[in-house]
């Protein structure tokens, strides 16, 4: 089966291809530098998360266009934030103007992360989204929980809503409700697995229906078409290079932890090169180190992923590191790019919100090929001590 899976950027292309990768490795497509991929599932990261709505919705269509072949002779899921952050309904208006979609299922819960929808609103760890920390992020999109307000301006088709005793009555139901509203979109509630998955079920057996959600559907979507869960194990060895650009409080709270733990680190600010011969020195005797940027650098986000991106190059051209992890969508796109790195191959996803795989490091030409095992995270997920977790519990 050709499945394709779309994400505004890397680490949610990630995160959700990654669940596609029982059957075999996902390919991920992040262009300029991945620009092609030959695997029957791709996730295809289009990093327009940044671009206002008229300019997302052009980019999508256009995506759909060099995608045209895969798209109409496959299934596609559209991956969303969970938080609705980004040009959600443009993308989603786009992509069905450009797909030939009889229309959308939409639902960006995530109850393991916390995000669910009652009411057609979404809350955030039972916090409407738009009064949560969320609200304020600069990709929100306006002063409002309500999923179908959220979509509809930036959309020319009805959107309905699929309240949750519905979704509960079951997939035969929901079917129901979707043939009625042929050709728009249903925004669905959903606050546990199970609700997720009766959604998946119901969505897969409409194959012209675009399926538009976070990583929790993404997860319920692969089971439904049947993909068995994917195994991935970590690397033995604990020379892993964590790259940190989120400036998410989850992300540097797991950065914090990791320094006071031990572990060596050098912070980019852009005034001047890091110093990088302590993450040199702790990966050369098998230890984990870090590099991060300065939390109080005055660094808009596009430069200072470019000045992560140029320091964990400097680091790969010297030390193999046994993992790369990298949290921040615009972090991990900087770097696949800074690394020159030729093609990326999702294995599976560890735990909730990463994704594993192995990046592919020079062009097997002019450029030798050069395997690294690769980790993407959102800057949004996980507890404090997620990153010493990962490493068993310690750092050195």
């Amino acid at each position: 089966m050709v499945v394709t899976v779309l994400a505004d950027d890397l680490t949610g292309a990630c995160d959700t291809g990654c669940l596609f990768a029982g059957r075999g490795a996902v390919g991920v497509i992040a262009e300029p530098a991945l620009p092609h991929h030959d695997a029957p599932v791709v996730t295809v990261d289009t990093e327009s998360r940044d671009l206002p709505s008229a300019a997302a919705a052009r980019h999508l269509r256009a995506t759909a266009g060099r995608l045209g072949a895969r798209l109409g002779g496959g299934r596609a899921f559209k991956k969303i934030d969970s938080t609705m952050r980004g040009s959600v309904g443009a993308e989603l208006g786009a992509l069905l103007d450009a797909g030939g979609w009889e229309g959308a299922l939409v639902c960006p819960a995530f109850p393991a992360q916390g995000r669910v929808v009652r009411d057609g609103l979404l809350r955030v760890n039972g916090v409407l989204a738009h009064e949560s920390a969320v609200g304020r992020d600069r990709h929100y999109p306006a002063r409002t929980s309500d999923v179908a307000a959220l979509l509809s301006p930036a959309l020319a088709r009805p959107v309905t809503h699929l309240p949750l005793p519905t979704v509960r009555a079951g997939a035969e139901r929901v079917l129901e409700r979707l043939a009625e509203a042929a050709g728009g979109v249903v925004a669905a509630d959903a606050e546990s697995e199970a609700d997720l998955a009766v959604l998946a079920r119901a969505a897969a057996r409409r194959s012209a229906l675009l399926v538009a959600g976070s990583a929790g559907l993404g997860r319920a979507f692969a089971a439904a078409l049947n993909y068995p869960p994917p195994c991935a194990a970590l690397p033995t060895g604990r020379a892993w290079l964590w790259v940190v650009g989120s400036r998410h409080p989850a992300s540097r709270a797991q950065l914090l932890a990791l320094e006071a733990a031990g572990a060596a680190g050098a912070w980019v600010d852009g005034d001047s090169p890091p110093d990088l011969d302590p993450v040199l020195r702790a990966l050369h005797r098998g230890a984990p180190a870090f590099v991060a940027s300065a939390t109080a650098a005055e660094l808009e986000p596009g430069a200072a992923a470019a000045a992560l991106g140029a320091a964990a190059s400097r680091v790969l051209e010297v030390a193999v590191p046994d993992l790369l992890a990298v949290t921040g969508g615009e972090s991990a796109f900087a770097v696949i790019g800074a690394l020159g790195a030729s093609r990326l191959d999702l294995l599976g996803a560890p735990e909730s919100g990463l994704a594993l795989g192995t990046l592919t490091l020079g062009d097997g030409g002019t450029r030798p090929s050069r395997p690294v095992a690769f980790l993407t995270k959102a800057g949004g997920f996980g507890p404090p001590d997620l990153f010493l977790t990962l490493l068993g519990g310690s750092a050195p």
